[in-house]
């Protein structure tokens, strides 16, 4: 059957308008899509508000952890990056491996204790140590949101050079910062914070740590405290030939403390360690950083 002189003259039409080609081209591209495999269906990864001033949040590297709202420190990096201190989460990643026993001192909640226990695994170990009452019951918290409660044993305690009642100072907006040392009515103004002083067992990470097999890896990050640290951790360090140790060092924390730069210096040399500057991978000598202001030291003998 022919075709009638109105369909023959829509059929010139949209030729004359480019309809037929355009009319082709979206037929293709409606063949592409169709062809194309049916994506997942994608979730939020947060941050979901949990009440009581806490956030769940998503790490880069697949944990969920739960983040105090009000912090002004670790909080918002969590929040909008899914990440912590780049550098050494970096470092972690590189130095653990399966089934080694990580040491977290000064764990906040939780940050780098559930990065070890992801990277050394079950047959792994992971002790966790914390001062602040409420970062300490968020770890709890995030230890068991992730499953890992099996390999990873939490201490809500002071790391310190002996067994005692300490004074501690708790920071409202930067929890982490909370200390053993003070800081003056300027200090806080400036960042603008308020603490409170409470009462916090000390006790020597000899103590909690003596039933592991062995150290490998420890992070010490305490506020100025490093020097009753590594006090604490005399027959852990003998007895641990290999272990590799990174240590945060800030004069004005550490002078806060009470204790002086050049005291952790010359104890952690006493320990026979070789040092080198985290953030730049190179190796550094007593002189060098006594003069540096703040960064992260990676000892290993």
């Amino acid at each position: 059957m022919r075709p009638s002189y109105s369909s023959r003259l829509a059929a010139r039409v949209r030729r004359a308008l480019g309809l037929t080609e355009l009319t082709e081209r979206v037929a293709a591209i409606e063949s592409r899509l169709a062809a194309w495999p049916t994506p997942e269906p994608s979730y939020p990864r947060g941050p979901v508000y949990f009440g009581d001033q806490m956030a769940l949040v998503a790490t880069r590297w697949g944990a969920k952890m739960l983040v105090d709202t009000r912090d002004a420190a670790i909080a918002p990096w969590l929040v909008l990056d899914g990440m912590w201190e780049t550098h050494v989460t970096a470092w972690l990643q590189s130095t653990l491996k399966r089934g080694d026993v990580f040491v977290d001192v000064g764990a906040n909640v939780g940050y780098f204790t559930l990065l070890g226990a992801r990277l050394v695994g079950s047959e792994g170990r992971v002790v966790s140590v914390e001062a602040h009452a409420r970062l300490f019951a968020i770890l709890k918290r995030n230890v068991v949101i992730n499953g890992v409660y099996g390999y990873v044993t939490a201490h809500h305690r002071a790391a310190w050079s002996e067994e005692k009642e300490l004074e501690f100072h708790i920071r409202t907006n930067f929890a982490g910062n909370s200390s053993v040392g003070t800081i003056d009515e300027s200090g806080l103004d400036r960042l603008g914070d308020t603490e409170e002083l409470v009462r916090v067992q000390g006790v020597p990470m000899d103590d909690l740590l003596a039933d592991l097999p062995r150290v490998d890896v420890m992070k010490i990050d305490v506020e100025g405290a490093e020097v009753h640290v590594f006090e604490g951790l005399r027959a852990t360090i003998q007895a641990n030939p290999d272990v590799i140790i990174m240590f945060e060092w800030a004069r004005a924390q550490i002078e806060s403390v009470g204790d002086t730069p050049a005291a952790l210096a010359e104890l952690v040399d006493s320990f026979g360690f070789k040092l080198k500057l985290l953030e730049t991978g190179e190796p550094i000598d007593t002189e060098q950083l006594l003069a540096l202001p703040y960064g992260n030291v990676v000892a290993a003998r």
